[in-house]
């Protein structure tokens, strides 16, 4: 346990270092989110788990730590950048440095409780801390952005307020060590919790406020928002799911449907897309669509779970990367795509870092996100043929609208715009991680360390 609270205070000593200096902010916030990283990833690979009265540690909730507090490090880095080009902050920048940490801490929080209860509190108080983030800049669309998400997040939270007081009534307890639910109330509950989690994580048709926020967001926001926020939600949903799946299926087909459907919808929102952070937007929700997909399966093939986790880590880095250097775009060419041209030409380093994690969150080989959604596929097929067409053509169609994109803004002449050298590798640093990740869940697989 004590390795737990160690988790839990070093970003808390993160969030409140800046708050009497600035200065102090960007010279440690950044090194005490290193040491939250090793930390929580060591705690990973020594298989820690705990489980005491208030917290409730397994592995997956040690790789969503570890993922939240990497994506944390790397956003902090890339923040050092991001404030120098904040022109009038609607608030002072050393609260920035706080928020940053404070919503790291919550996320982590989060997945580390053994209370569903507490678990809400957590994302409810990522909700009021991300929206404090969006406004950094003070620009109008900031304050429109940060609105729409207060109100669309907060109004799912309620939803999802009663499914637990549902859950409550019927299994006496919160604890998701001991949640077990019957069929009927299972149905209720797990739908009640789709809606209402599936809007943090950013399921159709409760997706509104995704666009809105990741395109007014500081990139570095984004990044966690992104990478993090969306996973984080659908770790708790997936508490719920485990106990409302133990004789009826209701909770399967619905968390399928709405999976599909997410994906399909989110491929042809990015097909038509004119901006860039908004495309990316619509990209993090067509993954957590897959992850969404995958999960339902699991009921069938439950080793479905572990490579669920790959994609989700895979994904954070990468689409963190995307969104990072997005921020470094925008700042130089604007926000629509068809402005971007020749970006190999103008930077090697940003142009091969994001095509290549444009590949990675769309499940082009060798990356984890493949390997993920080619066994999604196979255990759909089994199932039912299809879900596996659906699933399938969703899966290509995302594909192809990102990279479409992506290739339209990687190549052509240039208009050779600078970028500063941490810009360029720090989201370069972060695609190789995802691509060295992937390469070892590849190794896990061929010496049946992970079952695919």
């Amino acid at each position: 346990m004590e390795a737990v609270v160690y988790l839990l205070a070093i970003p808390l000593i993160a969030t409140l270092i800046p708050l009497p200096s600035e200065k102090l902010g960007r010279a440690l916030v950044s090194g005490l989110a290193f040491i939250t990283a090793s930390l929580a990833t060591d705690m990973l690979i020594k298989g820690y788990t705990v489980s005491t009265g208030f917290f409730y540690a397994d592995t997956y909730s040690m790789a969503m730590a570890s993922l939240v507090a990497w994506v944390y490090f790397f956003a902090s880095l890339a923040s050092l950048y991001y404030v120098e080009r904040v022109e009038k902050p609607f608030y002072p920048l050393k609260l920035y440095w706080s928020f940053l940490s404070l919503f790291a801490l919550a996320m982590i929080f989060t997945v580390v409780v053994s209370n569903l209860g507490w678990m809400w509190i957590g994302l409810e108080a990522t909700t009021v801390v991300s929206a404090a983030l969006i406004i950094t800049d003070g620009k109008k669309r900031n304050v429109e952005g940060a609105w729409r998400y207060m109100i669309i997040a907060s109004a799912g939270l309620g939803v999802a307020f009663l499914s637990m007081v549902i859950a409550y009534g019927f299994a006496g307890t919160l604890d998701v060590r001991h949640l077990v639910l019957s069929d009927k109330a299972g149905a209720v509950v797990g739908l009640l919790a789709l809606i209402g989690f599936g809007t943090k994580v950013g399921i159709f048709p409760m997706h509104g406020w995704l666009p809105d926020a990741h395109g007014s967001a500081p990139s570095p926001v984004s990044a966690m928002l992104s990478g993090t926020l969306l996973p984080t939600a659908l770790l708790v949903y997936y508490r719920i799911f485990k106990a409302s799946t133990g004789i009826g299926k209701e909770t399967v087909y619905v968390a399928l449907t709405a999976g599909i459907l997410t994906v399909i919808v989110a491929s042809i929102l990015m097909a038509s897309q004119r901006f860039l952070k908004r495309l990316l937007a619509y990209s993090s929700m067509d993954m957590m669509g897959v992850a969404t997909v995958g999960l339902a399966l699991s009921y069938y093939r439950p080793s479905l779970l572990k490579l669920i986790l790959v994609l989700i880590a895979v994904h954070g880095l990468a689409k963190g990367a995307l969104f990072l250097s997005a921020g470094s775009l925008v700042s130089k060419y604007g926000h629509e795509i068809e402005k971007i041209n020749g970006l190999i030409r103008d930077s090697p380093a940003l142009g091969y870092s994001f095509g290549l994690s444009a590949l990675a969150v769309t499940g082009a080989p060798p990356f984890g996100t493949f390997l993920t959604e080619l066994s999604i596929l196979g255990v759909a097929i089994t199932i039912n043929r299809w879900w596996a067409f659906l699933i399938g053509t969703g899966l290509l169609l995302s594909f192809l609208a990102l990279n479409w994109h992506s290739a339209k803004m990687l190549f052509g002449e240039g208009k050779g715009a600078k970028f500063q050298r941490g810009e360029e590798l720090i989201p370069l640093v972060m695609t190789l991680s995802a691509l060295g990740l992937s390469i070892y869940a590849i190794y896990l697989v061929l010496t049946g360390g992970l079952i695919v």
